[in-house]
């Protein structure tokens, strides 16, 4: 999950430089929240899991487990992308207009 974090901060940055008319300040800022917003939240629902994780007596049942697990966790980061991909399209958008 950190290479992915990683790869993401590193390519996203250009198209962040595009929206914001090559404000480079502004855009580190934004592309560093939003890969520190990414491990906590990939940190946080670890934490959570394994807090809550029930006992496990087979493989079977612990490949099931992790499957959920990382399925779950799967949907809530593409949930949260399309989310910021939304929002930065709704400034694209206006600013656009103006």
């Amino acid at each position: 999950m950190i290479k992915i974090g990683w790869l993401v901060y590193k390519n996203g940055e250009i198209f962040l430089l595009n929206l914001f008319d090559g404000n480079i300040d502004l855009v580190r800022s934004i592309n560093m929240i939003l890969l520190i917003g990414y491990y906590l939240t990939n940190i946080g629902y670890a934490i959570i899991t394994i807090a809550y994780w029930g006992h496990v007596s087979s493989l079977g049942e612990m490949v099931g487990s992790l499957s959920k697990t990382l399925g779950k966790i799967i949907l809530l980061l593409a949930v949260l992308h399309y989310n910021n991909i939304f929002w930065l399209k709704q400034i694209e958008k206006s600013k656009l207009l103006k």
